[in-house]
């Protein structure tokens, strides 16, 4: 017994000069640990990590002065940089940030992003598995509810950002934390626009839980960073986050996000023409992230000024990188859609009063690796629509005589009369059959079938832009490219496209006018050359005749060249004959027409025969004495710059 207790006594004495002499040498071992941890970084990421001083204050406070990290550039620089620890989590092992101080730092962005993007090129090679991408994931929400629970107490830390033509930077000025609830005041500066905000919320570490809210006295608050990155210009008046997580381990991360932005307005070129507002938007999201699954449950929620639709979203990595994106609206009135429409956009339809209900769901499925497997399932039920009264723009008007106002590329070029009466307007029993046959056929096949949109001309164009990663084909139809010459501009946006759209259902689905006009209108006022708008015009400036007179090939060539109108001289070779490629797709085309009965089996006999062009009206002019195929890649079409997204 005597003995037991001598053995208890040493070993405690033991335990405590163990403990006396570890914390008499920490600062030893704390500065040992960070040159082994800065040289790993070295030797990793390229990054060269100093400090004027490391030491531990107390028992588990670090302290780092003037800490500097850098690159060829300085990535980040803290003047004191101060982590009180958990002790009992030290014991075991883990880093657990119970307190955390900065006070004068500076965090340059566009040097962390050039960095970030040199290690993703040096590690490109190194894939890696799908278990340790979850680990990756797992230990990134562990840490950010670690750190979003600590204690922050932050004197003027810096973010910025510059460029050739835009600086930006956000302070935090100042962040205090008490009883699990902080708050903060930071400074916005967007390039030469200044705005301050206060942000306020509380965090729960037994919850997993952050909720914040961003407010300004100002009228408005701007959005740093935008700008270089996504090409626009933002602001908002209020900013409302709440996310937790219901479930954290390494096979399974569950999240709840609910967020909404009040009087956010976006203005760039790439949304919109002008600047749009969006009196409130948000999302009520259910997370999941498992093996091989990211999962944004179908039942998740968005809302646009209070119109409310269910999104849910799906990428599976494996076998083929498969994406599956699915809405769904539920029954709506029709009117609180046209209510909801952001102010900005679909200014042609500010004021429409419509009556009815719809309800649309639509599922997408993508396999990135194989995007012409590709398949779209939208579907739409519409009971009861009518128009009781226009907007800013009378739709119906193409039903009856007006004045078209032509552009080229934004360009006001001039008036075009849509009028039987106009001595340059041709009604569709004076233009060839041949001609609207191969326009149709050229440009939209089943314009006489569909309701304004042709699915599988979507379709089309959606693994094209997949494919080619980037928006080179829009899958139009004939309505669409009327609507999009009377009511709209020519500018590639998103806003332009969503109202081009709305107005071609309108259009299609209210009887504003039959096919047949919206064809004669579509042939009216189209460009066909340089100054050349509308087939009267295009048949005089090509044929010298009337547009009743044209011929089979005559008709297929006016349809060829209505993508690149400007550029029909690229078509003929040096001695003014058509270049094989396009005879080609004459016989492409003609087949079609074939088939579905538009010519006769004498007419292709002929064609056949003799698809040759031969232009007798002023345009022979232009034709080049030396034909050149630098604009035109081996298949006849025009190159990249040169072909016209819809």
């Amino acid at each position: 017994m005597v003995r037991v207790k001598k053995a208890l006594r040493i070993g405690l004495l033991l335990l405590v000069l163990i403990i006396s002499l570890l914390f008499l040498s920490r600062n030893l071992i704390v500065k040992k640990i960070f040159s082994k941890t800065s040289a790993r970084i070295k030797n990793r990421y390229g990054l060269t990590v100093t400090a004027s001083a490391v030491e531990v204050k107390g028992l588990n406070t670090l302290q780092l002065q003037n800490l500097l990290i850098v690159d060829t550039d300085t990535l980040l620089c803290s003047e004191s940089f101060r982590i009180k620890l958990n002790p009992f989590h030290l014991v075991l092992l883990k880093i657990n940030p119970k307190q955390i101080d900065i006070s004068r730092a500076t965090i340059n962005i566009d040097n962390l992003i050039a960095q970030a993007s040199k290690h993703t090129l040096q590690s490109s090679n190194e894939r890696k598995n799908e278990s340790s991408s979850n680990k990756r994931l797992y230990h990134l929400v562990k840490a950010f509810f670690g750190l979003s629970t600590a204690t922050f107490n932050i004197n003027n830390l810096h973010f910025t950002y510059s460029d050739s033509a835009y600086t930006g930077k956000v302070t935090i000025e100042k962040w205090s934390y008490s009883n699990n609830n902080f708050t903060s005041t930071l400074t916005l500066n967007d390039g030469d626009r200044a705005s301050r905000v206060t942000v306020t919320g509380t965090t729960s570490k037994r919850k997993n839980s952050l909720t914040a809210t961003v407010t300004t006295e100002q009228p408005e608050a701007y959005i740093p960073f935008t700008t270089p990155f996504l090409g626009v210009k933002a602001s908002f008046k209020k900013i409302f986050l709440d996310l937790n997580a219901t479930h954290i381990e390494p096979g399974r991360i569950e999240l709840n996000l609910v967020s909404s932005i009040n009087s956010l307005l976006l203005d760039g070129k790439r949304i919109a023409q002008k600047p749009v507002i969006i009196d409130s938007c948000g999302a009520n999201m259910k997370i999941r992230a498992i093996p091989n699954s990211f999962v944004i449950d179908s039942l998740s929620t968005v809302s646009l000024n209070g119109f409310k639709t269910n999104l849910g979203f799906e990428y599976n990595p494996l076998p083929n990188r498969y994406v599956r994106f699915t809405l769904n609206t539920g029954e709506n009135s029709w009117q609180s859609l046209f209510d909801a429409l952001p102010k900005g956009l679909f200014t042609n339809l500010w004021g429409i009063k419509v009556n009815g209900t719809f309800s649309y769901s639509l599922q997408v499925g993508v396999p990135l690796t194989n995007p012409d497997s590709l398949t779209i399932a939208p579907n739409l039920k519409s009971k009861g629509f009518y128009v009781l009264s226009y907007g800013n723009t009378n739709l119906a008007m193409l039903a009856d005589t007006f004045t078209h106002r032509a552009y080229i590329d934004n360009v006001y070029v001039r008036d075009i009369k849509v009028n039987p009466k106009s001595a340059s307007y041709a009604s569709l029993d004076q233009i060839s059959p041949y001609l609207q046959w191969a326009v149709i056929t050229s440009e939209d096949g089943g314009f006489y079938n569909h309701r304004g949109f042709s699915l599988d001309g979507i379709t089309y164009a959606m693994a094209c832009n997949i494919r080619e990663k980037r928006f080179a084909r829009g899958g139009s139809t004939i309505t669409q490219q009327l609507v999009k010459n009377v009511f709209l501009n020519q500018s590639k946006n998103i806003g332009r496209k969503a109202e081009e759209i709305l107005i071609t259902w309108i259009t299609e689905n209210s009887g504003v006018a039959s096919k047949e006009r919206m064809l004669e209108v579509y042939l009216n006022i189209i460009e066909w050359g340089p100054d050349v708008f509308g087939i009267r015009e295009a048949s005089q400036y090509y044929f010298g005749k009337k547009p009743s007179s044209l011929t089979l090939p005559e008709a297929l060539f006016l349809a060829y060249i209505i993508p690149r109108p400007a550029k029909f001289r690229y078509l003929f070779d040096t001695e003014g004959k058509l270049k094989p490629f396009v005879t080609e797709s004459f016989m492409f085309v003609a087949n079609k027409m074939l088939n579905r009965g538009n010519i006769t089996q004498q007419d292709y006999n002929n064609l056949a025969t003799n698809p040759l062009v031969t232009l007798t009206g002023p345009a022979k002019d232009l034709l080049k004495k030396e034909s050149s195929l630098e604009n035109i890649d081996s298949e006849g079409n025009f190159t990249e710059q040169e072909k016209e997204t819809n």
